[in-house]
């Protein structure tokens, strides 16, 4: 339990790195228009780039055990595909995905087959909710969701059947809590933003309409 406890620990540092990707996509107007206004290729482009580093990221700051990457690389491709679609959401699935392959190990396949789906699905999501963002509850229940597709995919594609088993009961309680805590903070920072979006146009009416 305390190896758990300290990899949960690890995993919690790595997500708070998405509340800073989050605070920079709201406070820099070049990705606040690209990520709410994405309309043209260059935009999604844009995103796709941003979210498959992180992805990569996700990786690089993940740590080995039994040979498995505990990691927060679904991460990436998730939010992609759920603020931008299912073009951003491949691609950074993609990017993310690959370059896992390429590094290799006993759970390289299933491992990247995750990550892309988790780019291909939210992107599906988006496409659900009119070309919107899901929302906070959404969000971290598909991340949840996602990183149990995840937890499957080793069982079912790792061998021995043993050496999946126990991977699996060792890291997917903590990558499914950091994940699900990664995109709740950064769904927490863009709907907040896209709230307060909505209200200034509101409140500058109303001081357009209210008497001298």
């Amino acid at each position: 339990m305390m190896v758990s406890v300290e990899m949960l620990v690890v995993l919690i540092q790595m997500a708070c790195v998405i509340v800073v990707v989050a605070q920079v996509v709201t406070a820099s107007p070049v990705l606040r228009a690209a990520v709410f206004q994405q309309g043209n290729w260059k935009n999604i482009l844009l995103i796709t780039i941003l979210f498959g580093l992180l992805s990569i990221y996700g990786t690089y700051s993940g740590f080995d055990v039994l040979g498995a990457k505990v990691n927060i690389r679904d991460l990436g491709p998730m939010i992609a595909g759920l603020i931008a679609g299912p073009f951003a959401g491949i691609g950074a699935g993609l990017i993310g995905g690959v370059h896992r392959f390429m590094i290799g190990g006993v759970s390289a396949v299933p491992c990247s087959i995750a990550t892309i789906l988790s780019g291909i699905l939210s992107g599906l999501i988006y496409l659900k909710c009119s070309h919107r963002f899901c929302g906070v509850k959404v969000a971290v229940i598909f991340a949840i969701l996602m990183e149990c597709l995840h937890m499957f995919l080793m069982v079912l594609l790792v061998q021995p059947y043993s050496v999946a088993i126990e991977m699996v009961s060792t890291v997917a309680i903590p990558m499914i809590l950091a994940n699900a805590l990664g995109m709740g903070a950064f769904s927490i920072i863009i709907t907040d933003y896209l709230k307060r979006q909505k209200m200034e146009p509101d409140a500058e009416k109303r001081e357009q309409n209210s008497p001298e």
